[in-house]
């Protein structure tokens, strides 16, 4: 039987939480040893009910040779010192979506783990979900695409939840979740990104966007996201010449189309993406191979993030050249 990975949680908020959930409750290939987290107090107590070490300073919980690799799960704000620090004592690196709030910072961390050689996977659970997956698939029997359509509407949350995150607009606190899969199903590809975005107020973080991103063989993908008083919608499409599939992430459901007639109905139970990411993640590091969702992905996603709110603010179309991969 493998050794399992003893892995450091840093940030134990809304999403930090779900991870320490399945860490303790889920076969993951890994082992939690250690967390930390700004609240102190809440920490400990966490600590203490799961029988872990907790480091006040996250650079402790870094610098713990005990901890092999380390999760970060911080605001996003903070990602970029923390992954830095975790890649200076070479310890290899999970960063929750998005990778940074900015390309600039984003680059920045993706060099300088290439330089070093540490292992830096950003962590886009959507890829996970299984509808994607099959979609993923299925969208090499449909011919060449002549459409690829978006929706994510996401419920508002109580402003009372405890460790709320400062919001920096949907974009980056979700929507980062469609722009990697875009990227996903058009890795290598140049695009132009046009786009829209509605504010509650002028100083406010956007709350809708409505983007048009084009390619040079001129595809189409329109990209719908907002945050919404109820009725969450989660979709994508892809239309071919061969036909056309429709999956629906939160109801679990696949359908499939020729000439505007639905063929096939398929319902595909939900299965928990952190885990099978965190796995993987484990996986490779203990294998030595590459991790499955690379920061260079990660960084690709927030410079679409980046062009989408230039086009926005600029109200021109904005060009986004194709990833360039280090090697």
């Amino acid at each position: 039987m493998n050794t399992p990975i003893t892995v450091g949680l840093i940030g134990l908020g809304r999403h930090g939480s779900r991870y320490l959930r399945h860490l303790v409750e889920e076969e993951t290939s890994g082992k939690l040893v250690g967390i930390s987290r700004q609240h102190v107090d809440k920490g400990r107590q966490q600590a203490a009910e799961h029988g872990i070490q907790f480091f006040p300073d996250y650079r402790d919980l870094i610098a713990d040779p005990a901890i092999q690799a380390v999760l970060i799960v911080a605001p996003a704000a903070l990602h970029a010192q923390i992954a830095l620090e975790a890649i200076r004592l070479r310890k290899p690196v999970l960063l929750e979506k998005p990778l940074t709030l900015n390309s600039t910072d984003g680059r920045h961390i993706v060099e300088t783990a290439h330089q070093a050689g540490v292992p830096l996977m950003t962590g886009h659970t959507l890829r996970y979900e299984r509808v994607i997956q099959k979609i993923k698939e299925m969208s090499t029997t449909l011919g060449p695409w002549q459409s690829l359509n978006a929706t994510m509407h996401l419920e508002e949350r109580p402003e009372t939840i405890a460790d709320q995150e400062p919001s920096h607009g949907i974009l980056l606190e979700f929507g980062i979740h469609v722009l990697d899969w875009v990227c996903m199903m058009m890795p290598k590809t140049p695009l132009t990104v046009s786009a829209n975005m509605t504010r509650l107020s002028s100083n406010a973080p956007e709350s809708h966007t409505d983007i048009t991103i084009t390619t040079p063989s001129g595809l189409t993908c329109h990209l719908d996201i907002a945050r919404v008083r109820s009725q969450r919608i989660t979709h994508i499409e892809i239309a071919g010449e061969k036909g056309r599939v429709r999956g629906d992430w939160t109801n679990g459901m696949i359908e499939t189309f020729e000439k505007e007639q639905r063929i096939s109905q398929e319902f595909i139970p939900s299965t928990p993406t952190i885990v099978l990411m965190l796995n993987n993640f484990f996986q490779a590091l203990r294998a030595n191979q590459p991790v499955p969702i690379t920061g260079e992905e990660g960084l690709r996603a927030v410079e679409l993030a980046e062009a989408c709110h230039q086009a926005a603010q600029s109200g021109r179309p904005i060009h986004c050249p194709a990833a360039i991969t280090q090697t």
